[in-house]
């Protein structure tokens, strides 16, 4: 007999071009590929959706996200009000199969309806009251600050709404244990989906750098990434000799400015050239100021980088720290790069390095056990 998933998203999941969406995407691919009927509802601001999704889901559903004032006031969180449709619950219960919903963003029914409650799974990709309160803690914003600190105080109160659905599936075990000590049950970590594999590692790993460079990588459009964009350009990238790249989506100017002759801003790079950039830089530097869920940019770059140095933040809830460099402050992340800028990495190290990342982000194991929790709700 099939077996048929409906699954919720926050975003259109193609293209996979940034954390959360990544994480949906290859989820997607994944459950399909182990033989999941996958029937795909999404938010989005365009009515368009991918061939390549109508290729992996039996159906694909489009829902347009409600922006404005309206939608902030209300005791709802906004990334909540402004994603609800009576579509949605009108299509979800013409059957009765299983419903994924991605993110707290998308879970309104959950909170409203039984009927949708009591098949549920919710996929936790943070804590998101705290990641609001660090946004607001690091936003430089007057207006933004403000609406961080109001989101994260409506989003720790809306948690309970949905706590009664029947799995919650958090990023790691650090996320896992804040859930159940606010009294949630039926937690199961499932690390975040991803790009790679064994062989796309291995094969990014084939082309050599000339001449060696440092790369930061990230979604430029979020706060948290240009604090740390400006705290390396200001306290790390300080070497005129050394050729550094900063490159992520943007839309902003703010960042053509940091330009100088040795550090190179690349805006809006495709998924080949940024793949490129992280396979060939020798030495990839990822600092955060916010310790929630697990960054995608740091399982990407560890299964198709090189040297990948951390501090202590980044690696807070992930489970293979020793596969990273990790440096205390703007000090240790210089002398670490000076030390490895000239150490090309080899292919015995990235092949160990692979086979620990698969004991925990390998995705068909992942699939698994979804399909586990499946299998529980459909009997």
């Amino acid at each position: 007999m099939d077996k048929h998933l409906n699954i919720v998203a926050f975003d259109n999941p193609y293209p996979p071009n940034y954390g959360g969406v990544i994480d949906v995407y290859y989820k997607l691919k994944s459950l399909s590929e182990i033989g999941i009927k996958i029937h795909l509802h999404f938010f989005t601001k365009h009515n368009n959706s991918s061939e390549i999704l109508h290729q992996i889901c039996d159906e694909v559903f489009i829902y347009k996200r409600k922006h404005g004032l309206l939608q902030q006031l209300t005791i709802n969180p906004y990334i909540v009000q402004s994603r609800t449709s009576k579509e949605l619950k009108a299509n979800l219960n013409k059957t009765d199969f299983p419903i994924l919903f991605e993110g707290l963003h998308t879970t309104k029914l959950v909170s409203e309806d039984a009927s949708i409650r009591k098949r549920s799974i919710i996929r936790h990709h943070n804590i998101e009251h705290d990641y609001y309160f660090g946004l607001y803690k690091s936003s430089n914003n007057i207006l933004h600050k403000y609406y961080y600190w109001i989101e994260s105080i409506k989003l720790r109160s809306y948690l309970n709404k949905v706590k009664d659905a029947a799995f919650h599936l958090t990023i790691s075990d650090a996320d896992a244990n804040k859930l159940a000590t606010a009294g949630f049950k039926n937690i199961i970590t499932i690390p975040p989906f991803h790009s790679s594999t064994k062989e796309n590692a291995i094969s990014s790993n084939q082309v050599q750098d000339e001449p060696p460079y440092v790369l930061y990588h990230g979604n430029l459009n979020v706060e948290e990434n240009l604090s740390a964009v400006d705290y390396l350009i200001n306290h790390v990238f300080t070497d005129s000799t050394v050729k550094y790249i900063i490159a992520g989506s943007s839309n902003s100017t703010y960042l053509k400015s940091k330009s100088t002759n040795n550090i190179c801003i690349i805006e809006n790079p495709s998924h080949e050239e940024i793949t490129d950039l992280v396979a060939n830089a020798r030495v990839i530097v990822l600092p955060t100021f916010q310790s929630t869920g697990v960054k995608l940019k740091l399982i990407d770059s560890l299964y198709k980088g090189q040297h990948v140095i951390v501090n202590e933040v980044m690696i807070e809830g992930f489970p293979l720290p020793e596969l990273t460099l990790i440096a205390k402050d703007a000090e240790e992340m210089k002398k670490l790069i000076s030390a490895n800028l000239n150490n090309l990495f080899t292919s015995n190290e990235r092949e160990k390095r692979i086979q620990k990342l698969n004991l925990y982000f390998d995705n068909k194991l992942n699939a698994a056990k979804i399909n586990e929790g499946i299998e529980k709700l459909s009997s």
